[in-house]
């Protein structure tokens, strides 16, 4: 039985790999900031995993945690907005624990393997052209604290560490998602759920193939416009969308997918699936809310 380590597992994404992992054969930790909703997801699953409540930043914390473990997963991070809103901030968890975690591997247990999450943010803002990613590819610099932050973890990791995976992610489709409030409209862009990224993740954990590299990953892709009329359409949310963030699509999505056999969702699927877990009575009022939100929505798709 292998040990492994979920940092952020409390988080949405986290928590469901670690639901997954539950019934495997890994022994599982957790490592979590505390708090009400923390404890309260962790407590349903508290029998069966390892809880610890700390913060990455904690270096004697995370050597002591690396040394006991096989593989470490990171999903710990400070997200936009606040992540965007000092720099000392987005640097704090997101490039100062990733240090930590290295660093322990190297000194404590360097047969550990570090599945490190990143995001397709560090490619830059390519708003005013249609840019195909891949690995090998140049970014555009971003200027924001969150994406620069991502740059230096993944720069450490490839310079410190041999055994590691770092995965691009796409725009995952949870619930109040900030891309999804300020994706720029009318763009073909990649979206993935959160049951084929966690399913990528335990592929790749699993793979020795995938050691040492890094790898963009794609999910389904579709026109923002459609995708998020649709989706108001299915579960009453929506956002105003202002910033117009954009960063183009992966084009070699395909490297990893050739390493971990997985069948991604559809959009189709995908709001079938949202429509159907969604209180019928709860969509209607959402929609009511949203409805301000949807007319400039709608009226920013016909200019």
């Amino acid at each position: 039985m292998k040990d492994v380590l979920i940092t952020g597992g409390a988080g949405k994404i986290g928590y469901d790999l670690v639901c997954r992992l539950l019934d495997s054969r890994y022994s599982i930790t957790v490592l979590d900031l505390e708090s009400k909703l923390s404890r309260k997801k962790l407590n349903r699953v508290k029998d069966k995993i390892k809880i610890i409540y700390g913060d990455v930043e904690d270096r004697n914390l995370i050597f002591d945690l690396v040394k006991k473990n096989d593989i470490v997963i990171d999903y710990a991070g400070i997200m936009p907005p606040i992540a965007d809103l000092d720099e000392k901030i987005s640097n704090s968890t997101n490039f100062l624990g990733t240090k930590n975690i290295v660093d322990a591997i190297n000194d404590v247990n360097p047969d550990c393997i570090y599945v490190y999450m990143s995001f397709i943010s560090i490619y830059g803002n390519t708003a005013k052209t249609t840019k195909r990613l891949t690995t090998n590819g140049e970014t555009d610099n971003p200027d924001d604290f969150y994406s620069v932050s991502l740059i230096r973890s993944e720069e450490y990791i490839r310079e410190h560490l041999k055994k590691y995976i770092i995965l691009r992610m796409p725009i995952v489709l949870t619930s109040n998602n900030y891309y999804l409030k300020h994706i720029k409209l009318n763009r073909i862009v990649n979206f993935i759920t959160v049951k084929n990224m966690n399913e990528i993740v335990i592929g790749a954990m699993k793979s020795k193939k995938a050691l040492g590299n890094i790898y963009n990953i794609s999910g389904f892709k579709a026109n923002t416009t459609i995708f998020l009329k649709n989706r108001y359409k299915c579960s009453g949310s929506l956002g105003i969308h202002f910033r117009r963030l954009y960063y183009g699509e992966y084009d070699d999505s395909d490297e990893i997918t050739d390493i971990i056999n997985i069948k991604y969702q559809t959009a189709s699927e995908y709001l079938k699936e949202l429509k159907k877990r969604t209180n019928p009575i709860f969509r209607i009022i959402k929609q009511i809310i949203n409805f301000p939100a949807y007319l400039l929505f709608r009226y920013k798709t016909k200019k």
